[in-house]
């Protein structure tokens, strides 16, 4: 008997999704900065404090520095196709916006991260594919404006047959 509806795939994204930007050496010194003096499991668990699997909540966060968060939504599920978005939040505290230059990449540093978010998640083969059946698509960019924090919100559909 087959299963009805299933949403396994919610977190098998959600398990893609870090490693993924991981992989993007020019991400992960964005968020950290200079990471020289760490070994690589520091390095990877400093990363994962910054980059989390569930929305942003302003109040949660004390430390001025930049995050990603992201979520997985089915906001449509059919009989044989899945309507799959990914949801990303790429913020930072205000006090460290505008503090950061990368060449061939323009805007502030939210602006810069959701390029780089962007061009990971819709430019790597390997990535692109690991998300369903179909390329990843880019389907809005939206603001989030907070009194401490601002950023960029990324969604991408992700075509995903049953």
């Amino acid at each position: 008997m087959s299963r009805e509806k299933t949403i396994s795939e919610r977190g098998k994204f959600k398990f893609e999704i870090t490693p993924a930007l991981y992989k993007n050496k020019d991400i992960v010194e964005l968020i950290l900065g200079n990471t020289s003096g760490l070994s690589q499991g520091q390095v990877r668990e400093q990363f994962k404090e910054h980059v989390q699997s569930h929305f942003f909540i302003d109040d949660t966060i004390t430390e001025k520095s930049t995050y990603i968060f992201y979520d997985v939504i089915f906001p449509k599920l059919g009989a044989n196709i899945k309507d799959c978005r990914v949801i990303m939040y790429a913020i930072c505290h205000r006090d460290i916006l505008d503090d950061y230059e990368k060449e061939g990449f323009y805007g502030n540093r939210a602006d810069i991260l959701a390029e780089m978010i962007a061009d990971t998640l819709l430019n790597d083969d390997d990535v692109a594919n690991s998300f369903g059946i179909g390329k990843l698509n880019l389907d809005s960019l939206d603001v989030y404006n907070s009194l401490r924090f601002y950023g960029v919100i990324l969604t991408f559909n992700v075509p995903n047959f049953r």
